[in-house]
């Protein structure tokens, strides 16, 4: 949200300055969202879907449960949509690769037990 177009649909790599500017979308989605007071009780899902599991995400570098869970899943269901569509800077993955992804990204990017809830509800245990 509020990222402009330049950087979202850059084809190529971000720049630094790039990146820093598409890592305010988590809190300018918050103060957007704050606004609809019947969304309060999500707005962790807007503002922390890009902590990790480690502590190496964005804005707070929160670390494993200071994650709110529904950010921690909402984390997992973002990269697997992300990752199926195209961008303007590569093609859409095939589900193999997404799956392996996932996986391998599990308790250093994302919650392990919301990568195995996520696959399990899909049926790719």
């Amino acid at each position: 949200m509020a990222i402009p177009d330049n950087i979202l649909k850059k084809a190529g790599p971000l720049t630094k300055e790039e990146w820093d500017v598409m890592k305010t979308h988590p809190a300018l989605a918050r103060e957007m969202l704050s606004r609809i007071s019947y969304l309060e009780p999500a707005l962790d899902i807007p503002h922390r879907h890009h902590e990790r599991w480690n502590g190496s995400g964005y804005p707070g570098g929160l670390k494993a449960e200071d994650i709110p869970l529904a950010a921690r899943i909402f984390a997992v269901v973002d990269v697997w949509d992300a990752l199926h569509v195209d961008r303007p800077n590569r093609k859409a993955w095939p589900e193999e690769k997404i799956i392996a992804y996932i996986r391998e990204r599990s308790g250093t990017d994302f919650d392990p037990a919301a990568v195995e809830s996520f696959f399990s509800v899909l049926n790719l245990e």
